[in-house]
Order: C-alpha cells, then sequence, then structure tokens
C-alpha cells in the first residue's frame, strides 16, 4: 500500500511524531496524512545516513509546503526531485478533502466543527480557516475585525477544548499516578485517564486532578493519554513501548528528583494549555 506524506506547515499534522509514523507505515490501508517537524526531520536524517530504508518502501515524502519531494520504491530505495509529481495535492485542497477525514471532522455540525478550530491557538487557528476557507485574514484589517467577530461566536457556542496547565503539588499523588502509568505500559495496556486516576467515571473526577495528570503524562511522553478513538485503533504495545523506556530513565534519575524539576517547570512555564508544554529534565537544575 502507498502512504502519502505531506510537510505543510499551516496545518495541524496527523502524524504527530516518530511512532505514529511507524504505525501508519504498517498499516494495511492507502493513506495520507500531514506530518509534524519531529517527522521531517527523522527522515531527512535518515536519508543522510542511507539513501535505501526498507522500512520507508512505498512511502512518498512532500517536503516545505510541496517544494521538494522524495518517493521510495517497493524495495525502499529512494528518488528525490523538484517537480511536483501527479500524487501531489496544495494544502488548501488537502485540507478540505483528506484532512477532515484524519481528524474525524468531515461529517461533525457546524458548532462542534467550530468549536475544534476555536480550539486551536490563534495562529494555528488563522493558519486553518485561511486554507480551508480561503478567507485570506494576514490581507487586511478589516478580515482581522471579522475573525474576531469568530472569536466571540466560539466562546457562545462552547468553551475550548484545550486542557490548560496544573501542577497539583502532591508528590504522593504523582507517585500513585507514575505506579499506575508504569503498571498499564509493562503490561501493554492504554495509559488512559480512567487508568490513570483509576475513576471509571471521569465526569465525577475533579477536573484541577484531571488536569494534572494530563501535564504529568504530557511531561513524561510528549502526548496527552491515549483517547477512546486511539485505544480502538489498538497496537497498545507500540504506543507503550516508548513510554516504558521514558519510565526506565525517570526511575534512573529518582522519582523524587524528577518530580520537584517536574513542579518546577510547570509553575515557571510561560504555555497555558498542555498540548504546548513539554519538560526536559536537567542535571545541573
Amino acid at each position: 500500500m502507498t502512504h502519502i506524506f505531506y510537510e505543510f506547515t499551516s496545518l495541524k499534522p496527523g502524524v504527530p511524531n516518530v511512532e505514529t509514523l511507524m504505525e501508519v507505515i504498517n498499516s494495511s490501508a492507502e493513506t495520507s496524512f500531514v506530518i509534524s517537524a519531529e517527522v521531517v526531520d527523522f527522515v531527512k536524517k535518515a536519508l543522510i545516513v542511507n539513501t535505501t530504508i526498507g522500512s520507508f518502501k512505498n512511502c512518498r515524502f512532500a517536503f516545505n509546503n510541496g517544494a521538494h519531494f522524495v518517493e521510495f520504491d517497493s524495495k525502499g530505495k529512494s528518488k528525490r526531485y523538484d517537480e511536483k509529481p501527479t500524487w501531489y495535492v496544495s494544502p488548501e485542497e488537502f485540507s478540505r478533502s483528506q484532512w477532515l477525514i484524519n481528524h474525524n471532522l468531515s461529517d461533525v455540525a457546524a458548532t462542534e466543527f467550530i468549536s475544534v478550530l476555536m480550539s486551536y491557538p490563534l495562529k494555528e487557528r488563522r493558519a486553518h480557516c485561511n486554507l480551508l476557507f480561503g478567507l485570506d485574514l494576514h490581507k487586511t484589517g478589516a478580515v482581522q475585525q471579522g475573525a474576531t467577530t469568530v472569536s466571540k461566536m466560539g466562546n457562545k457556542n462552547g468553551k475550548t477544548t484545550k486542557s490548560k496547565i496544573i501542577d497539583l503539588g502532591s508528590f504522593e499523588l504523582f507517585n500513585q499516578f507514575f505506579g499506575r502509568l508504569k503498571s498499564a505500559v509493562f503490561a501493554d495496556e492504554f495509559p488512559t485517564l480512567q487508568r490513570l486516576t483509576e475513576i471509571d467515571n471521569l465526569a465525577k473526577a475533579p477536573n484541577h486532578l484531571k488536569q494534572g495528570i494530563r501535564t504529568w503524562f504530557k511531561a513524561i511522553t510528549g502526548d496527552l493519554p491515549p483517547n477512546n478513538k486511539r485505544v480502538g485503533a489498538g497496537n497498545a504495545e507500540l504506543f507503550c513501548a516508548p513510554i516504558r523506556e521514558q519510565l526506565q530513565q525517570i526511575e534512573a534519575i529518582g522519582l523524587d528528583k524528577y518530580y520537584q524539576d517536574l513542579s518546577k517547570a510547570i509553575n515557571r512555564s510561560d504555555e497555558k494549555y498542555i498540548s504546548d508544554f513539554s519538560f526536559t529534565y536537567k542535571k545541573d537544575n
């Protein structure tokens, strides 16, 4: 099966990391996805080492918004060129077709669609609207005023779905969270929010507890806890494998030491939302 990947910097990636990239490549379906900067960097570095990469057989990559292209044949041998191939589509066309399907937005109600767009940071929201609706928001101040009106509509129809950073301020809670996360991933089970809180009905769970656990999970894994869609896709062992390595690294540092550094990083972070937060332990902190 052929897998096509686009580096469209104005669109939210459907393949945000290398683990997801390999899951897509190993799937039996024909796919088309936008890839993140992390994945772009990974592929380009791999090509520096070797021009034949068996793992990338039958894959096609469009880099830098359609400026450069790489195709891998059925044996993983690569071919680079700058001319636009027949399989390439523009960011505008992709945003209105496959991108909507990839993000489960092709058949949703208008209010839900608007709510999703409003959950993006302002810069990303404007970029997506430019592509989806051809608004050219960057050209005139008059259109910017229109964008403000859309924002007000979003506030009326629903709140942002983005989770805010929270520090629970308790090593005991972090220790419990870490133990549940470790138990799940070493059993090759998805570490869902229900599993990490041990609360089946999340509607009854305190919001600050859910936000705090999401913050810790993002700091450790670089992602949010898997939702029902991700769990339904299966392959828990692929999801859990990199997390096991990260947990082992934290245990080598010392759980208490790691938590103290993480807690400080959360409290001094300029980021408002968990999706924008990242953390790397530094020995000299």
